[in-house]
């Protein structure tokens, strides 16, 4: 089976995205799939920006990569990432490749997955470094050709610190953008500011200049208006996410002396 007309239209309606984005979302469907129907449980963590379109934040944004935590040896899950592949994409895409083989990258090094019309970035990394609470759930497929999926992701408290750890590092505004759109759902709460308490660069709340200088808006235009809709600027973005934040943490505090 492959991309129907008009699921192509409905999504790329909903994002206001291209069509060349749309089909790489596609071919990210398939590849979950894939993973879920053929690589043993327990070996993979799916993490990340698209982990969370495709979880806690369905109608947020397209994206392009598979973030992914080897959970076993990573040699061998890169094996098995490699075999459920190629088992699960050739009906729908044709035969896959991978620049360079996926089983010859090392650290961060990503591997980018071609098949069909599309081609997307995988980066599998070794979970060993990686706290976040995890859970198994239903991953939202998107497209009526795409196998169900179900695979081992973070819990929302977890992508909420995650995020907010990556924002310290790296102030990217996709980071940003995730950031915004768990606060409008309510997820950047107590537990998540626990979490980062516990997990990430602090063991205090973050200090004014992590919400101080937002990406500028040539930046966020660049980086995000190909995958969503953007309803609102870098700036205000920030607010939003500051102010969620220091209420999680003020939540965090109260409920701490609380308890003593």
């Amino acid at each position: 089976m492959t991309l129907s007309g008009p699921d192509l239209a409905r999504v790329a309606d909903q994002f206001g995205a291209a069509d060349a984005q749309v089909r790489r979302d596609h071919l990210i469907s398939h590849v979950l799939g894939a993973l879920a129907a053929h690589v043993p449980a327990g070996r993979l963590t799916f993490f990340g920006g698209t982990a969370l379109s495709r979880t806690h934040i369905p109608d947020g944004r397209l994206s392009e990569d598979i973030d992914l935590l080897a959970t076993g040896p990573r040699a061998e899950v890169l094996r098995e990432i490699e075999s459920a592949v190629r088992r699960g994409v050739q009906r729908s895409h044709g035969r896959p490749t991978w620049d360079p083989p996926l089983r010859d990258t090392s650290g961060s090094q990503a591997s980018i997955l071609s098949a069909g019309e599309a081609s997307i970035r995988v980066q599998v990394l070794d979970g060993a470094g990686y706290p976040w609470p995890t859970e198994v759930r239903d991953i939202e497929q998107r497209y009526g050709d795409a196998p169900p999926a179900r695979l081992r992701t973070f819990t929302a408290p977890a992508f909420a610190a995650a995020k907010l750890s990556a924002w310290v590092d790296r102030a990217l505004s996709r980071d940003l953008w995730d950031q915004a759109h768990l606060a409008d759902r309510g997820l950047v709460d107590p537990e998540a500011a626990r979490l980062f308490l516990r997990h990430g660069q602090f063991a205090h709340r973050p200090d004014a200049w992590v919400f101080t200088t937002p990406p500028s808006e040539e930046q966020w235009h660049d980086s995000l208006a190909h995958q969503t809709r953007l309803g609102e600027s870098a700036a205000e973005s920030l607010v939003r996410v500051r102010d969620a934040w220091m209420r999680a943490f003020d939540s965090a505090a109260d409920t701490a002396e609380g308890g003593v």
